[in-house]
């Protein structure tokens, strides 16, 4: 078993693992996943307020985002998701999953917030404290990443944290049934792109050339 995949089963396994960051006189605490009903609420709610923002789509309840829960990322080895709150509120989440071993690199995913939540800088401060666990505690080379290009509010972000613009590339959707996916088009012609995905990377030292001075703690 590779290191990734034993650090990330240890930051699953114990249920009273946490990042504690203090932003703006609060709490910020994100925690490992769970199933519980306020979990499934923000999380549907979320994925439906967001879901243009997802390289797949399809019709989304709340018993699946239970199982979706449980079994694509609490009982699956290569990924975690941890809940963001502010004051005992949750308002958000952040996660990651697959390992390039060739690479020594992880994916940054599912990072969001509820739109309701109007404390400015927020995520900033929580993706940094994120991105440095994940260097330090899985000891990786690089974290990359992927988005929508018309995504530029969560691209600035990045762009705090240190992310490098690799690539920019045409996507195409393709559907079958009520399911949808956006795929790397390899079609030249250039009229009939619809989206594209912004490729990024992340390397340590550039990441803590942005950091700055933030009080956390990870008990992990």
């Amino acid at each position: 078993m590779a290191l990734f995949h034993e650090k990330l089963l240890e930051a699953k396994k114990n249920g009273n693992n946490f990042i504690l960051i203090n932003f703006k006189s609060k709490k910020v605490i994100l925690k490992v996943v769970e199933d519980n009903d306020d979990t499934v609420n923000l999380l549907y709610s979320l994925r439906e307020r967001f879901r243009d923002m997802f390289a797949t789509d399809f019709v989304m309840t709340k018993e699946k985002t239970r199982k979706w829960i449980n079994e694509l990322v609490l009982d699956n080895p290569n990924r975690i998701l941890f809940t963001i709150s502010v004051e005992n509120k949750m308002i958000g989440c952040i996660g990651h999953g697959g390992f390039n071993e060739n690479e020594n690199s992880s994916q940054l995913d599912n990072m969001m917030k509820d739109p309701a939540c109007k404390i400015s800088g927020i995520m900033t401060t929580v993706e940094k404290v994120y991105l440095r666990w994940m260097f330090e505690f899985f000891k990786l080379s690089k974290i990359t990443g992927y988005l929508f290009s018309d995504n530029e509010r969560m691209m600035s972000v990045h762009y705090e944290c240190g992310w490098k613009l690799l690539d920019t590339v045409a996507i195409k959707k393709k559907s079958k049934n009520e399911n949808s996916v956006w795929e790397i088009s390899k079609e030249k012609d250039k009229d009939n792109v619809e989206r594209y995905f912004n490729i990024i990377e992340l390397k340590k030292e550039d990441l803590l050339r942005n950091f700055g001075k933030i009080d956390y703690e990870i008990n992990m």
